[in-house]
């Protein structure tokens, strides 16, 4: 899976402000290396799409330039 298909996928198992552990994210992309996920995931993160949970845990929800979260859209938004 190419590292822009993983990032989507990743995206779209996410649930916002939900915490997920890697080696549960790992479990939904068995056929995708952990070191592959680490990256897609630290891609998210740069890009300010995800936050750390924990020692190895992330959670979906996007902030901006000045760290103030994004609230998470809502049905009539999607």
């Amino acid at each position: 899976m190419s590292d822009s298909r993983l990032i989507t996928a990743l995206l779209a198992v996410m649930e916002w402000d939900h915490a997920h552990e890697v080696v549960a994210l790992h479990a939904m992309f068995p056929n995708t290396s952990m070191d592959s996920l680490r990256e897609a995931l630290h891609s998210l993160w740069i890009d300010r799409r995800v936050e750390r949970v924990g020692l190895s845990g992330w959670r979906r929800q996007e902030s901006r330039w000045d760290g103030q979260p994004i609230p998470a859209p809502t049905e009539s938004t999607v």
